[in-house]
This record gives structure tokens, sequence and C-alpha cells, in this order.
């Protein structure tokens, strides 16, 4: 079979990252020819086959826990009434035994379901289905393309896909079923079974279990998730909004469509600025206080070579644990992003994160400089011995960097010697890349 396989993992309301996975694939024009899931992977890789993108997105973003479980009213306003439930640990018990007896009510998603998704539609495209599930009773897998469904039962089999234990658990013929999560979340192997030469597997934590990879000559794409996406039933349209986001961002970094580790750089727009930035930092600093504190973060001697200098600094990006195939210069703005707290989950030209890194320095040390002017900020930082703050928080930064370009060197090596002790590698590179940064910005306004 020719073509990219997409594999879908379950994992409840963290499906909404795999929405962003579609909308990135999507735009991108990566053609899906089959698509396979588990559990929520198995309903998004419905939606996919169906291709109606808008239809899903609209309805995981306006996506309620009433659209997927049935709640007792009666059973809620018993509970109400004879009080909260946070400080009641007998209601609390019994709240949860009525809720679970029997198994969660799931007829809402049944019927979202059925209304999102055409059985017509879906066994007529030209993208292929295929989903897990598990027979209960054998707890043996189930794992079926849509050709291997009944006709009018492809609804049934989505839902036993998804039958999450607390649920209750879907009949089809006679068998009971529950998640496919309990054979394989990631069914890469069902598409190995379908002769998938180039595979996309979307997977992220969850509480499934995962077979080993058969051996293969594919080409294996791997998406994972770049931050935690919250619990597995979590109806929280924020969150919810935020892991589609992610889902679109990580999969365009995974196609080298943009970089960095932590933040989402996109290189096809013209940088004058980073480029510029890039050929200033191969060079020694001018000023001699300055050039001499650089060296004294990089551990290197006045006559060093800029081959050395360059080592130095690839050496400290690696100990944050960076990629050495990223450019030096990218690796060094996303650690300092991170440093001083620019929000992640957007897409930054290199100059519009450089002007944003040194907006947010700037607003950082206006808004912390009483602090890092307190005499005992000042004993802490230069005493020897380990400080007292936590050294990732923004205010520790903007301490560290601050207190250090503003150091004279009359100060003594012993007391500087005591502040390069207690940095983090991070922060290392972040105040490397500042003392540049600074540096350029004076010369270009010479």
């Amino acid at each position: 079979m020719n073509g990219k396989g997409l594999v879908l993992s379950g994992g409840g309301t963290k499906g909404a990252f795999e929405i962003g996975v579609w909308k990135a694939l999507r735009e991108k024009n990566i053609p899906i020819h089959t698509v396979v899931g588990t559990s929520v992977g198995a309903i998004n890789a419905a939606a996919i086959a169906q291709n109606d993108y808008e239809t899903a997105l609209d309805f995981w973003e306006q996506l309620t826990i009433n659209d997927v479980i049935a709640l007792n009213s009666s059973m809620m306003s018993k509970y109400i009434n004879k009080g909260t439930l946070t400080s009641n640990v007998t209601l609390q018990l019994d709240f949860i035994k009525d809720i679970f007896d029997g198994g969660l009510d799931v007829s809402p998603l049944r019927s979202n379901l059925v209304r999102l998704l055409d059985e017509d539609k879906i066994r007529n495209s030209p993208i292929r289905l295929g989903l897990v599930t598990v027979n209960l009773k054998t707890f043996k897998p189930v794992e079926l393309m849509i050709e291997d469904i009944p006709e009018g039962r492809l609804h049934d089999y989505l839902m036993a896909s998804a039958a999450l234990p607390i649920f209750k658990l879907p009949e089809i013929d006679g068998a009971t079923y529950i998640d496919g999560a309990f054979y394989d979340n990631v069914p890469i192997n069902l598409l190995l079974k379908q002769n998938c030469k180039d595979i996309i597997a979307v997977e992220f934590p969850s509480f499934g279990l995962r077979q080993k990879i058969k051996e293969h000559n594919s080409q294996l794409t791997v998406i994972n998730n770049s931050e935690f996406l919250g619990l597995t039933l979590e109806f929280n349209r924020d969150i919810i909004a935020r892991n589609i986001t992610m889902g679109y961002l990580d999969t365009l970094r995974t196609f080298k469509y943009l970089h960095g580790k932590h933040y989402y750089v996109d290189f096809n727009q013209p940088h004058p600025l980073y480029k510029r930035f890039n050929a200033f930092i191969k060079e020694p600093l001018e000023n001699d206080t300055a050039r001499q504190k650089v060296e004294r973060l990089l551990d290197l001697e006045p006559d060093h070579t800029k081959a050395e200098r360059r080592v130095a600094f690839e050496r400290l990006c690696t100990l944050c644990r960076y990629p050495k195939n990223e450019p030096l210069l990218a690796n060094m703005l996303d650690i300092t992003a991170r440093c001083v707290g620019i929000q992640r989950l957007t897409i930054y030209e290199p100059d519009r994160l450089i002007l944003e890194i040194l907006k947010k320095l700037n607003n950082l040390t206006k808004m912390h400089m009483q602090v890092i002017k307190n005499e005992k900020t000042i004993a802490e930082v230069f005493k020897e011995g380990p400080v007292d703050f936590k050294p990732s928080t923004l205010v520790d930064f903007t301490t560290f960097y601050v207190l250090y370009v503003g150091a004279k060197t009359t100060l003594g090596d012993t007391l500087l010697s005591n502040l390069i002790s207690k940095l983090t590698p991070e922060f290392s590179v972040a105040i490397l890349t500042l003392m540049y940064l600074q540096s350029l910005l004076k010369s270009i306004r010479k």
C-alpha cells in the first residue's frame, strides 16, 4: 500500500491534541491514505476518514462533560442538598459509588457520534479507517479495518474502542467490549499489517498498553506532545484549546516547518537581525569588562580562538540537553526565551523572538529591581555555597543576570566565582546570549 498512514493514540480529552495534528497535516498538504486509532484516537480517525475537519474542530472546541456522559440530575441534587462534597468524606464515598454503579452512562457520546459521523461517507472515503478494541470475555484484541466492520455497526465499534472501564461497557452481538488501550494504545502494528510504508504515529502518555513494534522497513515519524496535556477526562475548554494548538505546533516542528526545542521559530521569514546577531557572536566583545565576563562564564583563556569559543558555547547548550543538529544561536535564543518566560505556544519569526526577549527582560528588570538591589539578595548571590533561591524562577534569573552583568571586575575573583558556581547551564547560556545581544544593540546605535 502506498501513501502515508496515521496512527492516533487513546487518552480521553487529550485527543484534542490529535485535532491539532490533523490541522497541520492538512495545512501542509501531507496526504493520509489510511488512519487507525484506539479509543478517542479511533473516534478522531473516523472524523479524518470522513474528511470533515471543521465539524470535528467545532465539536472539540465546544466539548463539555454533558456531550460525553449523562449525569443523573436527581442524584446530583441529592448530594447538593446534603451539603458540600469537598468537606464530607462519607458524602464523597456515596457520591463515587452512585456514579460508578454499573458504569457511567455515555449515551450522549454515542448520540454525538451518530450525529457527526456518517458511516456511508467513511466507507466510501479514499482514507481507509481502522480501530482496536478488546473482547472482555476472552480479553483478546479485536483489530478491524472498515471493511471488516459489519454494515451499520461502525458507531458500535467506535464506542467499543473507546469503552473506558468506568463507562457502561457496550455489547455487540452478545459480546462485551472494553477500551482498545487494554491491548495497544498506539496501534502501529495494525498499519504495518496493511503494508503501510510511511507511518506517522501520534503518541502521548496514557494509561494504555503498548505492543512492541514488529520488525519493519517502513518510515516511522513520531509526534509527541511537548507539554502535559491534562487528565484523561478533563472537560476544560481552555485546556482543550491549548492542546489543539500544541498538536498543531508540535506537528509543524516534527516535520521541520518550525524549529526550536521549547519554542516554535519560523526561519522561512526574513530575519536580518538574527543574521547580524549570528555573525556578531562569532567575534569577541569589544568592551574589556564584558569580554572578561564572557570568558569567565565559558571558562576560556584571554587568548582563546574563535573555534574554542564556539566549542564552549556548544558544550553549554549540550549540558542544557539541546540538539547539536540545530543552529547554535537558535538553541541559545530558545534557552534564553525560556529563562525570561516568553509565551511558548505561538509561532515566532527569529527577529520577533529576539525583540520579545529584550522586551520581557526589560519588564522583569523593572518589576524586580527592588528585590535585586536588596542587600540580603546581593549577599545571598555572592556568598560562598548554594543560594537559597530556586534556580528556575524568573526573578532568580533576572537577579543573577543583573548582578553578574553589573558586577565590577574589581569585585574580586572569589565573589564572582561564588556567583558563577550557582548558575545553572541554562542561566549561563541566557546571560551570555543577553550580554552579546546588548552589545550588538549598542554597536547598531553608534
